[in-house]
């Protein structure tokens, strides 16, 4: 390599004075495309760029990414770029794209089941599914979020994990509400129902409800609501229950009372007159009672029948009480009347409504004055009854006189008020009929206005005499009088369209046809104009513009107008024919000249028409058919018609050649690149026909041209001399079978890092292919990665461009140098929970191991023991795997501060006996302490005496370590011993007739046993006034020492005087003329001794009172119920006459049908006093009427005899047009020779009239030519009014046409196809001379096949009638077969043999279409061996002729052996060691039978210890080709592990507790040597209590294989008087003193090896020199653990803080100075901890012998 590059520099020497101009050449890596892993999102990625230059100088290579550059998942660009020593630059740039297809990984949570909350029936349910994704981002969706609410059952969730590149997983799990809240049922609270008071039960309705959180229930009762429930009580009984099952009850009762009282009768009050020898009455009278339970009644009176009664009213109570203790009441009044002098009553004041009619009403009023004597009297008005009263307010004035000269007067006021408002009347709907030339007509109307003011104003919204327009119209009008009263009323006014619209055609058209067809467009005018001015319309059979064929035609229009009137016109059109026939030639023909000659047969087509339908001569210098040269011809033809006119014309025939030739090229061709080259020459042959014998061929590449590895595509085209060309390419495949060489290091052993467990390590790896193209070299792990403690392989593999791998392997050893660090915690000062003396204290420490291994931290005490009060040491120590130990220590005290807790009654209250002033009381507070031992002292002591009246007890409880609580309560002593207190029983008193109170005396009393001084106080004193009702009387009492006594009673009063009523005498009213009834005014009196009343009438004063008389009846009822009741007459008197209305005058229409018209009509007679009435006229309604007008006169009479009449007019009009009728559709047949038919028809015409004009389009034996025509009819009356109609004449052509079709046609395939485009003609002729359709299955011109096809031909006439021919057109082929064979083929043998199946391709193809039949000396898919083989083809076609081809394969050998692993292999390991020997079988095989080269990294029967191992195997044959393979290997631990537990243990407990902390050892061993984990119910060293206690103890190995073992720890109370120091322990009366201290209370420390002499022992394996031994050394260094001798005095103080979960610690060793004590020099060493949050500070003291 040396001289290699010396040649370079000599070299560049020489031509050191050329100029370099040439950029270097840069080659890039293709784009890359590679799958990122599993675990990440990211992917170290291999490449090779490479820069050459032509100065064989260095060049500079640099790219944007490295090669081993990590790329994301995604696309990025690297871009590179290469300078020369010249300067000068190139650059190229490829892609990496990195694909995730790992799907996210989703985990669902298990089935949840939940409570449904008590008022709910749904649940807000929380759930976290994860998903993890190597790409970091993932969209987790679910059909649920978490806190949705589920309601009670099962729902499933269903969730999935969506990473950025679609992937996706899915999961679900079930939530499950369960509903455990029994439904809540309410009762009703018992309910009372009344019985009737004829029947015994009551049905009751109830509605108990029930709740449930579900929503639903099912509620049950023992009765149904609606059920009857007889008198008496029952219960009902309630259930509800939920869908789960869950249930609720309630009951409640239904109570039936009965409440029905008896029923008393008494008689109606009694007026009787006072004889006159006196001033009272003995009265007899009659009182019932009836009760429906039919038992006996008991019935009371306040006077008996037969009792006197004094002048005046008095009233008789009466009471009735039934069986069941119900009371009724019944009462009347007796009145005895005294012959007193006259008495005057006036009416009152009188409010009358003005009669409709007038502004005055005659008054009629009564007054009245009675004499008791029965004397005539003197009665005088201002005015008298039945005076004219007018509008307004009068008063009048009465006086009365007695024979004696006594003069009484009243005086009361009329009113007369006008409410009458006017009376309006309004027309009819008035129908008026426009004339013929105008649009409105000017309508007269008179409404009327009647007041009784004789004063109104008449307003309408038209005046009479207005214009209406045709249509209809509403009038409205209004009329108000003087007052401001109003009515108003409205009509209609139509006008009505009795004209027909004036409809106006043209004459009759005669027109000449163009020249150019034999029809015409046609434009004519119509009109149409109607009197209403409105929109008509107007349509004409055809439109103006219309196509009227040769021949005469009727149009006829019609016009309608707005109102529905028709008016009608026509006229006819009439086209001449004047036109000669028309001849056309087809457009200038340019042909196509078919492949294989020079010259063509064309079809043509030429067409002579004459208009008239005759036939004409056509002829053409050349036929349809004849043979045309390429080049241009021209054709030229005549026609004639039999008048002799001729038409000509022309046109030119060109063929032309557009044959291209024809190009085959080779298909792909492969060639394999040899092993040390990178291209191949190649040798192909392509090839060109054309029809002129002549072309041109050229390629992209010459055969034999060199071709690189890879794909190139060959383009070959061929031209022949016209200048058409064709074109074809193929692709050359040059192959690489040639593995790349990759090269691996050594294997690498390294040392770890002080400050960590892992190391990045860099190596090299080369890989270089022969094709010098890119190669893809990757490896498991990448230069830099980072490698943990321990033995990792390093895999490698290169992948060249063709896929060729190569592989290579090593490995890299990292070696743990770093021993681990132990942290404690500071020391724990901790308070003594107030219910005991001990402690569980939680504490964590810490042991981190820089290689991240286990370690083995154990305590002297765990986390989570017992420390009883006072002070305890802690000693831990860690040790990892290597040996390595650390120990730490700290202390733990544990302080009491909690006080005893007192407690103290409540306040005690005794009751003093009547004899004593004192009381022993007892009581006991107590006192509760976590020591369990108090002191507690009271101020009194239980049981003492206390006086009456109330004392402070107090009490103090103190425990032995001095603290202490108090309490306090308090003792009353009551005296109870009150007074006597009597009230009167309840008083039931009368109250007087003439007032409503009364003066009640009663008596109270208060004794007082003591036979003190009392005060008795009521809060009614005797003798007070109560009213009538129930008053409560409360009464208090009390005595010196304060006692107080009450009592109460009731004081009722009750009024049995009745009130007193006067109604007034009859009333008479007029009614007003336009009403039946009438508003009366009365007012009645009543009075009555309780001050109120309730005063009620059967009619209210101001009600309306019908004509007649009624009677009105009043009843009177104090607040006792009793009563008084008086009637009086109110008459209505009707003084005015009927009233008639007869209909406005009538317009109606006569019925189409006649000439009269039947017709209904309303007149009404009305009579204000609503009585019968006598209604007749001239005619009745529904009479006949005939057309004109007639008068109707009604009259009207009533019973008195008043006659009212009235007129109207009624006019009938004919308005009905005739009816017409046309026959349907009339359809005839045309006969053969012809085009129309002459038909005969009859429409028909009726009208009222009997009288009419028929005309139509058409006449009767009209002809008609082959078609539809339309025949449009008119009907007219002789009132002008007219119907039409029309119905189509079709005349039916069924004559087919005439088709003919030429013979067979025997016709030769030309040379280069196998189809013939082939011209033939065809004719059809109709005798309708319509256009015919003539259509062919194949169309002249048109290609065929090789071999015989029929064409079948089809004619339709216009008429749809068919007629059929056809013909066969044979083609014979005269072309042999084609056949194709694929290029030579090379092929690689396969790596099971010597041989190889081979596929390939050959194609014969017959320009018949035809079969043919191919047949090769091998068959596609034959063995071939490996060499060279030619394979011949021979094919032949159904005409017998053959083509033959051959072609070569050759098979090449380049297969590499086949290796074969063992499956995975499954061994379990002895249950006395953790190795095993492993037998296993591996294969290599190679197809040449040769010898191979065969090696394992394992040799069968090799040692593998418990775990799994890979086995890695490599084979090559001779030719060097490498084969691998791998397999593992698990030996798997099936022994579980050891486990030894101690004997039982009986222990002693100290005499100051019930409880002992009690060591004891358990082990665990296991085959695998691995850690085991061995866990105990009690740590060693925890407490027990006194009494018997279980210890479970389980070891679990690394392989999950778990034992177990138990023992029993007793621990027996012993009392113990000394006080063991340091830790020892009271057993017997003795200390037994933990390691390191000595002594009868364990007061000294031990030092087993000894101090020197002037030294001594301070602590457990602390030596101080004796001058420092005191006080200061109290407390020695407990890290050292070393066993070597000498203390430290720490003089340098750090606050510690402790991170408990820090991770992978960052630590620097600090030492700092501490002095020099004696023979010893002290450093302080500081650990620095940076951890994730903060630092972790940590002082330790390192002594050491100074010599």
């Amino acid at each position: 390599m040396g001289g290699f590059s010396t040649l370079i520099i000599l070299l560049l020497v020489a031509v050191a004075s050329i100029c370099d101009m040439t950029a270097p050449a840069i080659i890039c890596s293709e784009d890359l495309y590679l799958q990122a892993p599993d675990t990440g999102n990211n992917l170290a990625v291999d490449f090779v760029a490479a820069c050459t230059d032509n100065s064989r100088g260095d060049v500079n290579l640099t790219c944007s990414h490295e090669s081993g550059t990590v790329f994301h998942i995604g696309t990025e660009s690297v871009s590179c770029t290469c300078s020369d020593p010249a300067g000068h630059v190139s650059s190229c740039d490829f892609r990496v794209t990195v694909t995730d297809i790992t799907a996210p990984i989703i985990e669902c949570p298990v089935t949840l089941t939940r409570e449904a909350p008590s008022t709910k029936n749904s649940v807000r349910v929380t759930f976290e599914p994860s998903c993890t994704d190597n790409s970091g981002r993932d969209n987790l969706t679910c059909s649920h979020s978490s806190r949705d609410k589920f309601r009670i059952g099962s729902e499933t969730v269903s969730c999935t994990c969506t990473d950025p590149a679609g992937l996706e997983d899915s999961c679900e799990f079930d939530v499950n509400i369960v509903d455990i809240t029994a439904p809540i049922i309410e009762c009703p609270v018992t309910l009372t129902r009344e019985a009737p008071s004829t029947k015994n039960s009551v049905r009751v309705t109830f509605e108990p409800s029930c709740t449930d959180n579900s929503g639903r229930d099912n509620l049950t009762c023992s009765h149904s609501s609606r059920d009857k429930f007889r008198i008496g009580s029952e219960t009902v009984s309630c259930t509800c229950t939920d869908p789960a099952g869950l249930e609720d009850s309630c009951e409640f009762d239904v109570n039936i009372v009965d409440m029905t009282p008896p029923a008393i009768i008494c008689p109606g009050d009694l007026d009787l007159l006072a004889p006159g020898t006196g001033y009272n009455l003995a009265v007899d009278f009659e009182t019932a009672c009836i009760d429906n339970s039919g038992g006996d009644v008991n019935l009371t009176c306040s006077h008996e029948s037969g009792a006197v009664f004094h002048i005046g009213t008095e009233s008789v109570s009466c009471t009735c009480f039934d069986p069941a203790g119900h009371v009724s009441f019944c009462d009347f009044q007796v009145t005895v009347t005294d012959t007193t002098p006259q008495t005057i009553i006036c009416p009152d004041d009188l409010n009358l409504i003005a009669p409709g009619d007038g502004n005055n009403l005659a008054v009629d009023f009564v007054t009245v004055c009675t004499e008791s004597s029965g004397g005539d009297v003197d009665l005088t008005c201002s005015h008298q009854s039945g005076d004219i009263f007018y509008i307004g307010t009068e008063s009048v004035a009465c006086t009365c006189s007695d024979p004696a000269g006594h003069v009484s007067t009243c005086d009361f006021q009329v009113t007369v008020t006008d409410i009458t408002a006017p009376i309006i009347e309004c027309p009819v709907t008035l129908t008026r009929e426009a004339p013929s030339t105008k649009n409105s007509v000017r309508v007269t109307f008179e409404p009327s206005c009647t007041d009784n003011s004789g004063r109104d104003n008449l307003t309408c919204s038209h005046s009479s005499r207005d214009k209406f327009r045709i249509g209809s119209e509403t009038v409205s009008c209004t009329c108000t009088d003087p007052a401001g009263l109003e009515d108003s009323c409205e009509f209609d006014v139509n006008i009505v369209d009795m004209t027909p619209p004036a409809i106006i055609c043209p004459g009759d058209l005669d027109l000449l046809a163009p020249g150019t067809g034999y029809n015409l467009a046609v434009d004519f005018e119509t009109a149409c104009i109607d009197n209403s001015g409105g929109d008509v319309n107007l349509t004409c059979s055809h439109e103006s513009g219309a196509v009227f064929h040769i021949g005469t035609e009727s149009v006829s229009c019609t016009c309608f107008d707005p109102a529905g009137h028709v008016s009608f016109c026509d006229f006819q059109v009439t086209v001449t024919d004047t036109t000669p026939q028309t001849i056309i030639c087809p457009d200038d023909l340019n042909l196509i000249a078919p492949g294989d000659g020079n010259n063509l047969a064309v079809d043509f087509v030429t067409v002579c028409t004459e208009s008239s339908g005759g036939d004409v001569d056509l002829t053409c210098s050349h036929q349809s058919g004849d043979i045309f040269y390429i080049g241009t011809e021209s054709v030229a033809c005549t026609c004639s018609d039999p008048a002799g006119h001729v038409s000509t014309c022309d046109f030119q025939v060109t063929v032309t050649d557009i044959t291209a030739p024809i190009i085959e090229c080779p298909v792909t061709l492969t060639r394999e690149a040899p092993s040390t080259k990178n291209s191949v020459r190649v040798t192909f042959e392509p090839s060109c026909t054309d029809n002129s014998g002549r072309d041109n061929l050229t390629c992209s590449h010459s055969s034999r041209d060199k071709f690189r590895i890879g794909s190139e595509t060959v383009s070959c085209t061929c031209t022949d001399p016209a200048g058409l060309e064709d074109s074809c390419e193929f692709d050359v495949n040059i192959v690489d079978m040639t593995p790349p060489a990759i090269i691996c290091p050594g294997d690498l052993d390294l040392l770890a890092p002080g400050t960590g467990y892992n190391l990045a390590v860099d190596f090299e790896t080369a890989c270089i292919d022969n094709s010098g193209g890119d190669v893809n070299l990757t490896c498991s792990h990448e230069s830099g990665a980072v490698f943990h403690i321990g033995t990792e392989s390093v895999s490698c593999t290169c992948f060249d461009p063709a896929g060729h791998v190569s592989f290579c392997d090593f490995q890299v050893t990292v070696t743990d140098t770093t021993p681990q660090t132990i942290i404690c915690p500071d020391d724990l000062n901790l308070i003594a929970p107030g219910d005991g003396n001990n402690l569980a204290v939680d504490f964590v420490t810490v042991c981190t191991e820089s290689s991240g291994g286990d370690v083995d931290l154990t305590c002297s005490h765990q986390s989570g023991d017992i420390f009883y009060i006072g002070t305890e040491s802690v000693a831990c120590t860690c040790s990892d795997p290597a040996g390595h130990v650390s120990t730490c220590d700290f202390q733990v005290t544990v302080t009491d501060i909690t006080a005893p807790i007192i407690e103290c009654p409540v306040t005690l209250t005794r009751e003093a006996p009547s004899t004593k002033n004192s009381v022993r009381v007892t009581f006991e507070p107590s006192c509760t302490d976590n020591s369990g031992r108090d002191n507690l002292t009271c101020s009194h002591s239980s049981r003492d005496k206390f006086r009456i009246g109330s004392e402070t007890v107090s009490c103090t409880c103190t425990d032995p370590a001095g603290l202490e609580d108090s309490c306090e309560f308090d003792v009353n002593i009551v005296d109870t011993t009150p007074q006597t207190i009597i009230c009167p029983d309840d008083l039931n008193l009368i109250a007087p007739g003439d007032g409503n109170n009364l003066a009640v005396d009663f008596v109270t009393v208060c004794t007082e046993s003591s036979g003190g001084d009392v005060d008795l106080t009521c809060s009614h004193q005797s003798g007070a006034i109560f009213y009538i009702g129930t008053e409560s009387v409360a009464c208090t009492c009390s005595d010196p020492a304060g006692h107080v006594s009450t009592c109460d009673f009731q004081v009722t009063v009750t009024d049995i005087t009745a009130p007193i009523i006067e109604c007034p005498v009859t009333l008479t009213r007029e009614a007003p003329s336009t009403k039946n009834s009438v508003r009366v005014t009365f007012e009645p009196s009543c009075t009555d001794n309780s001050g109120r009343d309730n005063l009620t009438c059967s009619h209210s004063s101001r009600d309306k009172f019908r004509i007649g008389s009624e009677t009105v009846s009043c009843t009177c009822t104090d607040p006792a119920g009793l009563e008084d009741s008086c009637e009086f007459d109110v008459n209505i008197v009707d003084t005015t006459p009927q009233t008639i209305i007869c209909p406005d005058d009538l317009n109606l229409i006569a019925p189409g049908d006649g000439n009269n018209l039947a017709v209904d009509f309303v007149t009404v007679c009305t009579e204000s006093s609503g009585g019968d009435v006598d209604l007749t006229c001239s005619h009745q309604s529904g009479a006949i009427f005939h057309i004109g007008t007639e008068s109707v006169a009604c009259t009207c009479s009533d019973p008195a005899g008043h006659v009212s009449t009235c007129d109207f007019q009624v006019t009938v009009t004919d308005i009905t047009a005739p009816i017409i009728e046309c026959p349907v559709t009339l359809t005839r047949e045309a006969p053969s020779t012809k085009n129309s038919v002459r038909v005969t028809f009859e429409p028909s015409c009726t009208d009222n009239s009997g009288r009419d004009n028929l005309t139509c389009s058409h006449s009767s034996r009209d002809k008609f030519r082959i078609g539809s025509e339309t025949v449009s009819c008119t009907c007219t009356d002789p009132v002008g009014l007219e119907d039409s109609c029309e119905f189509d004449v079709n005349i039916v052509d069924m004559t087919p046409p005439a088709i003919i079709c030429p013979g067979d046609l025997d016709l030769l395939a030309p040379g280069t196809g196998y189809n013939l485009a082939v011209d033939f003609e065809t004719a059809c002729i109709d005798n309708s001379r319509g256009d015919v359709n003539l259509t062919c299955s194949h169309e002249s011109g048109a290609v065929f096949h090789i071999g015989t096809e029929s064409v079948s031909c089809t004619c339709f006439d216009p008429a749809g009638h068919v007629s059929f021919c056809d013909f066969q057109v044979t083609v014979t082929d005269t072309t042999p077969p084609t056949i194709i064979c694929p290029d030579d083929l090379n092929h690689m043998a396969p790596g099971d043999g010597s041989n190889l199946a081979v596929d390939f391709v050959t194609e014969c193809t017959d320009s018949s279409g035809g079969d043919v039949n191919l047949t090769c000396s091998h068959q596609s898919g034959a063995i071939f061996h490996i060499g060279t083989q030619s394979v011949a083809c021979t094919c032949s076609d159904s005409a017998g002729h053959v083509s033959t081809c051959d072609f070569q394969v050759t098979v090449t050998d380049t297969t590499p052996p086949a290796i074969i692993c063992s499956d995975d292999v499954h061994r379990t390991a002895p249950s006395d060691g953790n190795t095993l020997a492993v037998d296993f079988v591996t294969e290599c095989t190679d197809s040449s039978g040769g010898d191979v080269n065969f090696t394992c990294s394992h040799q069968s029967g090799a040692i593998f210890h418990i775990g799994t191992e890979s086995v890695s195997c490599t084979c090559s044959n001779p030719a060097g080709h490498v084969s691998f393979c791998d397999f593992q290997v698990t030996v798997t631990d099936m022994t579980p592990p050891a486990i030894i537990c101690p004997e039982d243990l009986d222990e002693l407990a100290p005499g100051t507790g019930n409880n002992l902390a009690v060591d004891f050892e358990t082990t665990c061993t296991d085959n695998s040597r691995g850690d085991v984990n061995l866990t105990c119910s009690h740590e060693s060293g925890a407490v027990f209590h006194t009494g018997t206690e279980s210890v479970s103890c389980t070891c679990s190995d690394p392989a999950g294989h778990v034992s177990t073992c138990d023992f029993q720890v007793t621990v027996t109370a012993d009392v113990c008087d000394r006080e063991c120091e340091n830790g020892g322990v009271c057993h017997g009366g003795v200390c037994v003193c933990p390691p390191g201290y000595r002594g009868d209370n364990c007061q000294h420390p031990k030092c087993p090896r000894g101090c020197p002499s002037s030294m001594t022992c301070v602590g457990v394996n602390r030596c101080v020199p004796i001058a420092f031994a005191g006080p200061r050394n109290g407390r020695t260094d407990n890290n050292s653990g070393s066993g070597r001798r000498g203390t430290c005095f720490p003089l340098v103080s750090y606050n510690q803080r402790i991170q408990t979960s820090y991770i992978k610690p960052v630590i620097r060793n600090i030492q700092i100075s501490c002095g020099t004590f004696g023979l010893q020099t002290c450093n302080s060493q500081r650990l620095e901890y940076t951890v994730a949050y903060r630092t972790v500070y940590r002082t330790s003291y390192r002594c050491g012998w100074s010599g």
